[in-house]
């Protein structure tokens, strides 16, 4: 068996004393209308919207692109669309990356993510929410969260968001909206949507905050209400297959496309399981997936929906670029999960929620990981280090029952397994 581990592959022999399913046995491929002139097909959809919207030549356009985490193909989108767009209406483009609340990039890796042609053509810059001199206060969300956002999203007379739609562990699905808020808005405006993670009544993590749903999810009814202080705003929304190729793509106003097309994300990406198993290996799919640990996180989170309560999960993920956040490690000082929850609920700091679950998870499994991070930092969020996975079975192996089952999930970043319990 054959696992991603950042850019390389581990190799290993399963314990033939568990009973193994490999998931998914076959991966769903593109219906037969996603083919190579799809996203043709939206770009023109796109310049239609523009039309009707009363674009005229020259005005400024914005175009809010996904960070390195969250890729959707965007150097090949950008390569179809900016002649288009160009020949059209001669727009005076700029490009803006949709950091949210993660750090900002490399110029190289900005430059990869969108291509070079694109950087050497286009202003490209990326959102700091922590830079007071990009930022300005707007209003506030019917929820009560003020909306600080990056000033370019304002100064532009046009706007059009560029992204792909999966599965998001508390705000339901990621692209739409969130390529707004929390992608090019203020940390406080962040932190304090990233709050209503928290069920005010107990602390712990809000039952209604969850992947796939957005009809009662309070983190992602706040932020969508983004899309009201820019109602000629624009998107460009794409689903990409398990294979990462093109699969669906749609534009027009942010939340009606948005609605179209995650039925076709819940088609590629729910994972029916039976029922839960005892042990579960899980990759998180290699690089980017697994580039630090707060987005490794949302490997763990799938993959703990297949083990059963007090089992094992053995997780890969390198996290070469250690834990993505400079105060997620402060959470873990040795409390409880409900004792975490109830001190967040009076000091809530962006990625609080996160620190949560992990420890919640960390109570509910015995969790593994393989990662480049060091053993003692680990340690402290509740899971136990690994060096190799021969390591880590040496550790989970005597602690199955007789008559094991097991799963592995080589791709867990991707696909949200439904248990029958």
């Amino acid at each position: 068996m054959e696992l991603s581990y950042g850019t390389t592959i581990l190799s290993f022999l399963p314990d033939p004393r568990v009973a193994w399913r490999i998931l998914p046995e076959v991966e769903p491929v593109p219906a037969a209308a996603a083919g190579p002139g799809i996203l043709r097909n939206a770009i023109k959809q796109l310049l239609g919207k523009l039309k009707e919207g009363g674009a005229a030549a020259g005005e400024s356009l914005l175009l809010v692109v996904p960070d390195h985490t969250r890729r959707c193909r965007l150097d090949e989108v950008l390569g179809l669309l900016l002649p288009e767009l160009e020949a059209r209406f001669a727009p005076r483009v700029s490009i803006l990356v949709a950091n949210g609340s993660h750090v900002v990039q490399p110029d190289p890796l900005v430059r990869d993510l969108v291509g070079d042609k694109v950087y050497n053509c286009y202003p490209v810059a990326q959102h700091d929410c922590r830079e007071e001199g990009q930022l300005e206060s707007i209003g506030m969300t019917s929820f009560g969260t003020p909306v600080i956002i990056n000033r370019a999203a304002l100064e532009a007379d046009r706007i059009v968001t560029i992204g792909g739609i999966l599965y998001h562990y508390f705000a339901g699905f990621g692209g739409g909206p969130k390529m707004l808020l929390p992608g090019i808005a203020g940390a406080e405006t962040i932190r304090i949507n990233h709050r209503r993670t928290l069920n005010p009544a107990t602390g712990q993590f809000h039952p209604d905050c969850r992947e796939g749903n957005i009809e009662t999810n309070p983190v992602y009814l706040d932020l969508a209400e983004i899309v009201r202080f820019f109602p000629a705003a624009l998107s460009l929304q794409l689903v990409l297959s398990p294979q990462g190729e093109i699969a669906a793509a749609a534009a027009g106003p942010i939340l009606p496309v948005q609605r179209e097309l995650v039925p076709l994300v819940r088609d590629f990406y729910n994972l029916p399981i039976g029922e839960r198993a005892d042990v579960v290996i899980a990759s998180a799919g290699g690089h980017p997936a697994d580039i630090n640990l707060i987005q490794s996180h949302k490997s763990i989170h799938h993959a703990y929906q297949a083990v059963k309560s007090g089992g094992t999960l053995i997780v890969l993920a390198e996290c070469r670029e250690g834990v993505g956040s400079a105060a997620f490690m402060d959470y873990f000082t040795g409390v409880s999960a409900a004792e975490m929850g109830r001190e967040l609920l009076g000091n809530y700091r962006i990625n609080g929620h996160t620190a949560l679950t992990l420890k919640s998870k960390c109570e509910g499994a015995q969790i593994i990981l393989i990662s480049a991070l060091p053993p003692e930092l680990v340690r402290r969020t509740g899971m136990v280090p690994a060096a190799s996975l021969a390591k880590a079975w040496q550790l989970a192996g005597p602690n199955l029952p007789a008559g094991a089952t097991g799963l592995i999930l080589p791709r867990a970043a991707k696909y949200l397994p439904i248990s029958q319990s």
